[in-house]
């Protein structure tokens, strides 16, 4: 057999001769309950019945077991080792080490284990015979996605999350609430539902004026039954769910179901544009008591440590123009409105804290006014990392640099996106993240770096289509980032066309082929708009 190209990077292959078929039926012994997701997706990944081996006659029925899976405590959070020869051998010190071993066994399957049907069927399933030392470089490998711009269905929410899975990644950041739209019915507040959950039209590509709009409406709310469902499908795949709710800024949609929300009560529209719209929250008890409301029901449906409340690109032109929010400042004792920005998100991080969850922000919330408990994304360069770890906060590395999957990946015109950044898979692939900046800032302010995040951000990614052009292969490039110590980006080119890229097409993804789009994946009107 050829070698093994997996994604992402193992620390250590060792390759040995020969393979070993998978018989039609495999004995296994486990000393975790493998549960019913891992033991189907195991009979559909490798084309077999799994018995535990303990239900067979004979004393050393366990001891003969094709497929092991042992304990070693002294293997850190998520490390495993795989060996393959005359059966499989996985060790892990608990269930997340095991579910990345899966992963590492499908993509040995080939190409076959991603597809949704089985596919040659009449031939048992070879595996290389390997023996694999794997341990990922962060413990918190997270995408977010943004269902807010535009509403992803759940069936495409449920791939989302599976290919993600597949790509060892293993937390969602769930981008539910903006200007442009409100994507969780919270049953308290049921105008967010009717209302903050769709808008009249939408912009095809930026311009001040926005002459470029749609003209169709858009828009869609999850019932908490589905975003329970997706919880649920995602803890199965070792993936945790994190919502946010983003505020004080990027509220327009809820401030046009309840206007006594924003600034001297604006009447205003869910907003069909991009950028940073200065209609942002009042700070008031009326508006803490309302979203402390929201959060319950945040809370009851995601169990999710964090609890991400936004803070991004927040304007203060409102607030200064603002008698009563002048006036709340000085009796907080406040030096400026701008300290509300912090004061505001760490009211509702004690709510959070209170239930025994963490709150996440964006950098921008970092402020003497922010509770030092919260966790930051530093979505700016690096800069902004090493800004909030000096300050003593916790911080997941979230640059915009080289982790936005929405930008395009080059400025061929044939490119299909109407956003205007670019960043090349090679770039993302050559993001070097603990830098000796980044580390000394942390021994500094005694803080840690939690992890790293791409982001799919969704203004211009208006179909299940483009969304997968634009994250794959890059999403695959930043597993690698996420995952491997060792990194060659000529390597991962190789094994993307030898073996990974297959994957994807099994699984169904329209990714984007390394020499450009498709003919059908191509957008003329987006480039007639832009000018390319």
């Amino acid at each position: 057999m050829t070698r093994p190209a997996l994604v992402p990077q193992p620390r250590s292959v060792s390759e040995r001769p020969g393979s070993t078929a998978v018989p039609a039926v495999v004995t296994v012994d486990s000393f975790l309950p493998l549960g019913k997701w891992l033991l189907r997706s195991l009979e559909d990944w490798l084309d077999t019945s799994l018995v535990p081996a303990d239900s067979l006659a004979g004393a050393d029925s366990r001891a003969g077991a094709w497929l092991t899976v042992s304990e070693d405590p002294d293997l850190r959070p998520g490390a495993y080792r795989l060996a393959v020869g005359g059966g499989v051998r996985i060790a892990a010190a608990g269930r997340e080490g095991v579910l990345n071993a899966a992963q590492t066994l499908r993509q040995l399957a080939g190409a076959r284990a991603f597809a949704p049907a089985p596919v040659g069927a009449d031939e048992p399933v070879e595996l290389a015979n390997v023996d694999i030392d794997d341990a990922p470089v962060f413990s918190f490998r997270g995408v977010l996605l943004d269902v807010a711009r535009h509403f992803t269905p759940m069936n495409e929410l449920l791939r989302f999350i599976d290919l993600a899975a597949a790509h060892k990644l293993n937390a969602l950041h769930l981008h539910l609430t903006d200007d442009q739209g409100w994507r969780i019915d919270i049953p308290a507040l049921p105008r967010l539902k009717e209302i903050s959950s769709w808008r009249s039209d939408t912009m095809l590509y930026y311009t001040e004026d926005g002459r470029f709009m749609s003209g169709r409406p858009h828009g869609g709310c999850y019932s908490l039954d589905e975003l329970r469902e997706g919880v649920a499908y995602a803890r199965e795949r070792g993936v945790t769910i994190i919502p946010e709710i983003d505020l004080p800024g990027h509220s327009v949609a809820a401030i046009a179901a309840y206007p006594r929300l924003g600034v001297d009560a604006p009447e205003v529209q869910v907003w069909g544009g991009w950028g940073v719209n200065d209609c942002i929250l009042d700070p008031s008890e009326y508006t803490l008591d309302f979203f402390r409301t929201v959060l319950d029901t945040v809370m009851d449906v995601f169990d999710a440590p964090i609890i991400h409340l936004g803070g991004d690109e927040v304007p203060y032109e409102r607030w200064h123009a603002s008698e009563s929010v002048k006036l709340r400042a000085k009796e907080l004792g406040l030096e400026s409105v701008e300290l509300l920005h912090g004061w505001f998100l760490g009211q509702l991080s004690a709510y959070v804290e209170a239930h025994g969850r963490r709150a996440g922000v964006w950098h921008e919330a970092v402020s003497s006014t922010l509770p030092k408990t919260a966790v930051v994304n530093g979505w700016g360069g690096l800069g902004t990392v090493v800004d909030s770890l000096a300050a003593g906060y916790d911080t997941t590395i979230s640059c915009m640099s080289h982790l936005y999957l929405d930008f395009r990946e080059n400025d061929d015109p044939r490119e299909p996106s109407g956003c205007r950044p670019m960043l090349s898979t090679e770039k993302l692939y050559s993001f070097e993240p603990l830098t000796q900046e980044v580390l000394a800032a942390a021994e500094t302010g005694g803080s840690a770096v939690t992890g790293i995040q791409a982001q799919l951000w969704t203004e211009y990614l208006d179909t299940q289509e483009i969304r997968d052009y634009n994250t794959y292969p890059r999403l695959s490039a930043f597993a690698e980032v996420a995952w491997s110590e060792q990194r060659d980006y000529s390597n991962f080119i190789g094994r993307l066309k030898s073996d990974h890229l297959d994957r994807l097409a099994a699984a169904g993804v329209d990714f984007r082929p390394l020499d450009g789009p498709h003919p059908w994946q191509e957008r003329p009107d987006i480039r007639a708009i832009a000018g390319r």
